[in-house]
């Protein structure tokens, strides 16, 4: 299956509650291979069992985030229908960059995930469709771009508009939120 890399900017919470899982998985991993050592399996075929099983048992972190973007996408807001994106959406939608918006006064941390073709097109297709009229109206507006010198009144509206867009970052980040694993699990 092809996939393609995404990077999304995840809060601090939501990375350490990933980074735990992942760490629970590890150690339930040695702890099935101790186990079936002990059983009397060569430690190489013990191994060898735990990599087959980790598909269905201890999935990679991209897999997790995956299902809960997909549970997200289906949400009514996001699931469409939509109509299909242009080329150069497409194109425009594969160059990495921020979107226009005020931060939102929490601390992100980088991650990347491969996920499968398909999803990447549903995110992308969704992101934009949702977006694609308060983006619109900051650009009309002219109130995005590097070197601006915005008014209050101007950065407050520039905000507003920004409050409705949906980059896919945004949507992973609540994807993660309502679905993905918590660090109390």
């Amino acid at each position: 299956m092809e996939k393609i890399s995404v990077t999304a900017w995840i809060t601090a919470s939501q990375a350490g509650a990933l980074a735990l899982l992942d760490k629970r998985r590890r150690l339930e991993e040695k702890e099935t291979v101790r186990q079936l050592v002990a059983s009397g399996i060569r430690p190489r075929d013990a191994r060898m069992e735990v990599a087959r099983m980790r598909p269905e048992h201890w999935p990679a972190l991209e897999v997790v985030v995956g299902q809960a973007v997909r549970r997200r996408l289906a949400d009514e807001d996001l699931a469409g229908p939509w109509a299909p994106l242009t080329q150069p959406e497409l194109d425009r939608l594969a160059l990495s960059g921020r979107w226009p918006g005020a931060s939102a006064g929490i601390t992100l941390v980088q991650r990347n995930y491969a996920f499968p073709v398909d999803l990447v097109l549903q995110l992308r297709t969704a992101s934009w469709r949702v977006s694609e009229k308060p983006l619109a109206r900051l650009y009309e507006l002219g109130l995005v771009g590097s070197g601006l010198r915005l008014t209050e009144e101007q950065k407050t509206r520039r905000d507003e508009l920004a409050r409705l867009l949906y980059p896919p970052a945004r949507i992973i980040r609540e994807a993660l939120t309502e679905y993905g694993p918590h660090s109390n699990e």
